[in-house]
């Protein structure tokens, strides 16, 4: 597969919907399907709507750009359409582009769990390898042990990958990257190295905060410090290509990592690690911008990138399968990671002493019915508009935040990006997503203009996207693969 990037520009876009069932393992790129809907103009400014009244209806939110995967019904390429609205500084008010970079804060996951991915696929590791084989020399990672038999349980890769390590959120250590004045310190990642990553384990587990708190693999809780872990290890394992200039840090590492692996195959170069000389929109607290998220240490694997909608979409159309079918180890990688490898059945929520041991945690935990896949959740079908199963993954900085959701048999996804902290704001996605899904069944109805500033947004059929770009109001933008198919 060449590096080239999606180009070109079309007003058709189409998504094959079929009863949906899990992704297999990566192969060739879905043929078209027998009941197709096409992005019409009608369906791309309901769209665009949408994203526009997003603003509208939350305006604490500056900017917003949108890509959206579909089949393309003459091929089995995919089309990507991108939207924006906004401006990604108040400040300067440039506005939003498709080229405009967002922090993905979490959603940095499922790209450290495709580096787990391609290393399990070249034999590398095992999911089931214990996290101590990679661990710094002299590193003991504390087990678990049942309180009756004794009997001790290694965290696995798998674990880590699948948030079901019995680890906290947050390393009880994090703190230690503002070792100067803690409690003047927001954001402590920065400083945050990997010795103190590794030294965030305790082998005698007097403080319940450094070790297993049950059983690997037996419940979900989510853990930026398992995927910080995560990543170090897979990014260290991953031989770097040519890379501009040797890595110096583990944000360095990373980021070779991810480009000899799938990165540049993909064409994706606004894809990086938010290192201080990046620039991506300002993250907004309220009305006042915030500090950058700058998570290029140590916990960069749990939500040190920055993107945009272009690479978003390719992203998302390699995570569908949309791949030839000789794709290499690394592109087949994206795809594989959003199988589900592990059934979901109970999650639970730590409430640990902090810090004073040897009292214990206390464990609050409900039953659950998902799957994961290697960073992905996979959730079956809703009645609240998203009818088909589908698979997930958000991501949240102390100023943006971004959602990313695909039906992988319908072979369609949609990701959206806002520089906003979305604590009170229903992400525009999951709506973008049920949207397609209506779509399937019959051509949607004519919009209500009325509509047209509103979260369910329309306007009338009679404006095209080359009148939405005239006008300034959003850009919506087509592209299409080329040279992407063997």
């Amino acid at each position: 597969m060449s590096g080239s990037r999606w180009a070109g520009m079309t007003a058709a876009v189409a998504a094959a919907l079929l009863v949906m069932a899990p992704l297999s393992p990566a192969t060739a790129a879905p043929e078209p399907a027998e009941h197709d809907v096409t992005m019409t103009a009608e369906l791309q400014a309901r769209i665009d709507g949408m994203v526009r009244g997003f603003l509208v209806d939350n305006p604490s939110v500056p900017g917003i750009s949108v890509a959206v995967v579909t089949p393309d019904p003459a091929g089995p390429d995919p089309v990507i359409t991108t939207f924006s609205a906004g401006v990604e500084d108040r400040t300067s008010g440039v506005p939003v582009q498709a080229t405009t970079q967002f922090e993905l804060g979490s959603e940095t996951k499922v790209f450290t769990a495709d580096l787990l991915a391609y290393l399990v696929a070249t034999g590398t590791v095992s999911l089931d390898d214990p996290i101590q084989e990679y661990a710094p020399a002299g590193v003991v990672v504390p087990e678990w042990e049942d309180p009756e038999t004794h009997e001790k349980t290694p965290i696995t890769l798998l674990d880590l990958a699948t948030h079901t390590a019995g680890l906290t959120d947050a390393p009880p250590n994090l703190e230690d990257g503002c070792p100067d004045a803690p409690e003047k310190c927001a954001n402590p990642k920065p400083g945050y190295t990997p010795s103190m990553l590794w030294e965030s384990f305790s082998t005698d587990c007097a403080d319940t905060r450094r070790c297993p708190l049950w059983k690997p693999g037996t419940a979900w809780n989510y853990s930026n410090w398992g995927f910080a872990l995560l990543g170090d290890i897979v990014a260290g394992l991953v031989t770097p290509g040519p890379v501009p200039s040797a890595p110096t840090g583990p944000g360095e590492v990373f980021q070779a990592s991810l480009e000899t692996t799938f990165l540049n195959e993909l064409g994706m170069t606004s894809t990086t690690v938010e290192f201080p000389d990046t620039t991506p929109a300002t993250p907004y607290d309220g009305d006042a911008p915030t500090y950058r998220w700058d998570n290029y240490d140590a916990y960069v694997g749990g939500g040190g990138l920055i993107s945009n909608a272009d690479d978003m979409g390719a992203y998302v159309a390699a995570s569908l399968g949309y791949l030839p079918a000789d794709a290499p180890s690394g592109l087949k990688a994206v795809a594989d990671s959003v199988s589900p490898v592990l059934p979901i059945s109970q999650t639970c929520t730590p409430t640990v002493p902090a810090p004073t041991p040897p009292a214990s945690p206390t464990n609050t935990c409900e039953d659950a019915d998902f799957h994961m896949g290697l960073g992905w959740e996979r959730y079956p079908a809703r009645a609240e508009g998203i009818t088909v199963p589908y698979a997930h993954k958000n991501g949240g900085t102390e100023g943006s935040s971004t959602d990313t959701l695909l039906a992988p048999s319908l072979h369609v996804g949609v990701s959206s990006m806002f520089n906003q902290n979305e604590a009170g704001i229903a992400q525009l996605a999951p709506r973008i997503l049920s949207l397609l899904i209506e779509s399937q069944a019959s051509p949607l109805p004519a919009a209500d203009p009325s509509l047209a500033n509103t979260g369910a947004g329309a306007i009338g059929s009679g404006l095209t996207a080359a009148a939405f770009l005239f006008l300034g109001v959003a850009a919506v933008l087509v592209r299409r693969r080329t040279g992407a198919r063997s």
